[in-house]
């Protein structure tokens, strides 16, 4: 079999897509959390779910900044997707969301690379895009439901230079682009940027391109005016305003900082090596000035990218500084600075230089490209620890949240490790009925009641080596005299609102005379809850579609031999279900698109078919 060039690229571009979008899944499959984190109580659950709830959300709500930011889109989005998921707040549906989004802007960038640059060279940017976008350096955003500003932050400021910067004025292209980059700034106040590098570029463009300056005009006229109203509508922070103060925010401090996040991968603190990393970029930057004249539509690409990923850079350096490092959130954006240099490499190697300068040139080529796998690579491995920290981290701020939501106990938040600064106010979040029926499904279970007396059924009647289910209490059929027990649980009734129910199930259900079922009130027919194989000593998460009204749960123990338990029942919305199916895909999908792509290296082509058998 054989392929044309121009199937094979989109067969590749297929291999890369699904290998970063199942290398994400995979990640947040072993990593992710459902519970609320940091920011999301104030940002999400105070700020617009509860005046939601409340029939009081007004523009105001979704318009006031966070931080110093206006993040608009994000708000949206989460309400958007708490709504959609049968009134279920589920961060893990939102890190899906930004997985995607994240597949999404790579997916472009690697469609623009392709029409700029020659085709010879989409091998190397398909690799490229490959790693920069399956590593999780940045894990901060990965395992952030909160965090999909940063995601359209990149892909609103590309589809901006991309829009304004290469098409003519007043085409789609041109007036995508120019929304985009009104959107980027409501994502993050930084936004604006990429107005401001589109601003400067035309202005060069204005005074080099004699002949089309009319061109060049509308795209300076449109960006130089929204830059000075995002710019009055930016905030100060006081926080950060402090924080700058307590650490004498001078310029060798600046430099410094400003210095270890330009020398992304390596992120080693000093004033000098961040130079090192973007000279290529600075080389292209210096002969298109001193050459004065009209840069290709691909060098006007990597100008204006390397040149906002520098003044992100200045930016977070002067509002994070007392940082040792970068925070791991800001690394997708310079990741796309490391990009810019790559792309500047390829333009040096395409300049007429003198035969003993060329070598040397080559050479160093060469080694800045190995020193920046090797760097990307390195950090990530260097970091693991600190991901394994976080899922620790995760499951012990379930264990203790979800303690809190069942016994009430302030205790259980204090001087705990636990998803928010403040016990005091995360109790008080955790406490308002409204908020605790949109709960995540880790965090959302009914609680079951006998309607009956003398039910073998009993409060953490499991063999002792199971264990308790998220510290909550659970029934089984293994009481006081051990597995002779048998009988009958039947619970009082109970209503679900989510379009699926997840119970827990322990012991030897599915062997005979052992069964567990929903009896819906109004329904002769009973769901039965039959896992594939009995999960004997450990608790496995069994999902039915939830009957429309109220409707018992019943438990039935006729085998002296064996016993079974069950966990409180929990809704799980149909956004939440469908997460949870796909992350147990993502390994596969990531397997996937790397067989695919193995496979297509090692697939001839037409046109090396032809000239084979011409020779």
């Amino acid at each position: 079999m054989h392929l044309t060039h121009h199937y094979s690229f989109y067969l590749k571009l297929l291999a890369v897509t699904l290998t970063i979008f199942g290398a994400r899944l995979w990640f947040l499959h072993h990593f992710g959390s459902s519970v609320p984190y940091w920011d999301q109580w104030d940002g999400e659950a105070a700020g617009v779910f509860l005046p939601w709830l409340n029939d009081k959300l007004t523009f105001q709500h979704i318009w006031v900044a966070h931080n110093e930011h206006r993040i608009i889109f994000t708000k949206l989005l989460s309400l958007l997707l708490m709504v959609g998921n049968d009134r279920q707040w589920d961060p893990l549906v939102e890190m899906t969301v930004n997985a995607f989004l994240s597949t999404c802007t790579a997916l472009f960038l690697i469609l623009v690379l392709r029409r700029l640059f020659a085709a010879t060279l989409q091998n190397v940017i398909l690799f490229s895009i490959f790693l920069l976008w399956t590593l999780p350096y940045a894990w901060e955003n990965i395992l952030g439901g909160f965090h999909s500003c940063w995601y359209l932050f990149n892909l609103f400021t590309l589809l901006a230079i991309w829009g304004m910067l290469l098409h003519r004025h007043f085409t789609w292209q041109w007036w995508l682009g120019w929304l985009a980059g009104i959107f980027a700034y409501f994502n993050l106040a930084t936004g604006f940027f990429a107005l401001f590098v589109i601003f400067i570029l035309k202005l060069y463009l204005l005074l080099i391109d004699r002949g089309a300056r009319k061109t060049h005009l509308p795209t300076l006229l449109f960006s130089g005016l929204l830059i000075p109203l995002f710019v009055m509508l930016t905030i100060t922070t006081p926080a950060y305003s402090v924080m700058r103060t307590t650490y004498h925010a001078d310029f060798y401090q600046f430099w410094t900082a400003f210095g270890t996040a330009l020398s992304w991968p390596w992120v080693i603190p000093g004033k000098w090596l961040g130079l090192l990393t973007y000279l290529p970029f600075l080389m292209l930057v210096v002969r298109t000035i001193k050459s004065r004249r009209l840069p290709t539509p691909g060098e006007l690409f990597v100008l204006a990218l390397g040149s906002w990923v520098i003044l992100q850079a200045a930016s977070a350096s002067y509002a994070r500084i007392g940082l040792s490092i970068p925070a791991f959130r800001y690394m997708d954006i310079l990741a796309l600075g490391t990009l810019a240099n790559f792309l500047s490499l390829y333009f040096i190697s395409t300049w007429n230089l003198p035969n003993g300068i060329r070598a040397p040139v080559r050479f160093l080529s060469c080694a800045w490209t190995s020193l920046w796998i090797l760097g990307i690579l390195s950090f990530t491995t260097t970091i693991w620890p600190i991901i394994e920290q976080k899922r620790l981290d995760s499951a012990e701020q379930l264990k203790n949240t979800h303690e809190f939501l069942v016994t009430k106990d302030l205790h259980s938040l204090k001087h705990k490790v636990i998803p928010y600064p403040s016990a005091e106010r995360l109790a008080n979040l955790l406490s308002i009925p409204k908020l605790q029926r949109i709960l995540p499904p880790t965090l959302a279970f009914k609680s079951l009641e006998s309607s009956q007396d003398n039910s073998p059924f009993v409060l953490d009647g499991f063999y002792p080596t199971t264990g308790k289910y998220l510290g909550e209490n659970t029934l089984g059929s293994y009481n006081s005299i051990g597995n002779p027990a048998v009988g009958v649980f039947v619970s009082q009734p109970i209503k679900i609102a989510k379009t699926f129910i997840e119970i827990p199930v322990a012991g030897y259900l599915g062997e005979a005379d052992l069964a567990l079922f929903l009896l819906p009130e109004g329904q002769a027919e009973p769901i039965p809850i039959l896992p594939s194989t009995a999960p004997r000593e450990t608790w496995v998460p069994y999902y039915v579609r939830a009957p429309a009204g109220p409707f018992r749960v019943v438990a039935i123990d006729n085998r002296p031999d064996l016993w079974f338990a069950i966990g409180m029942p929990r809704g799980v919305g149909i956004l939440s279900y469908g997460v949870l199916w796909l992350l147990e895909w993502g390994k596969v999908i990531f397997f996937l698109g790397l067989f695919l792509g193995g496979w297509l290296v090692g697939c001839p082509k037409s046109s090396d078919l032809m000239e084979n058998e011409t020779n």
